[in-house]
């Protein structure tokens, strides 16, 4: 029970810390993850744990990985991860393949520019 007691408690401070690192208020969070903003209240208490519907939902509308919610990763630059790279995340093989290689070229490029500057 102590175990499960921790978790909520420190699924309810990361998830209060994220909500307020992009400026949301709960009724924010709540509208754009479809849940009402007692239920982010609740969470943000360590009253209730999500679901993992509810999961979801937190992390798509927060724009973050769900490593970074769990507490896997650091807040930080970890849990900024730019929405473009989160919608291909969930793309399919293929997309996913021709994202990363688009990414590595551009990298590479930027790259050789800084070498050749």
């Amino acid at each position: 029970m102590a175990t499960e007691r921790n978790f909520s408690a420190d699924f309810a401070r990361r998830l209060q810390a994220l909500r307020e690192q992009r400026g949301f208020t709960q009724t924010q969070l709540g509208q754009r993850a479809g849940m009402a903003p007692a239920a982010i209240s609740h969470f943000e208490t360590a009253q209730r744990v999500p679901s993992l519907e509810s999961f979801a939902k937190l992390v798509d509308a927060l724009e973050v990985s769900a490593d970074s919610l769990l507490g896997r990763s650091e807040l930080g630059d970890s849990a900024q991860v730019d929405p473009i790279f989160l919608k291909a995340s969930h793309s399919n093989a293929r997309t996913l393949d021709t994202v990363r290689r688009v990414t590595a070229a551009i990298l590479e490029s930027n790259e050789r520019e800084k070498r050749i500057s």
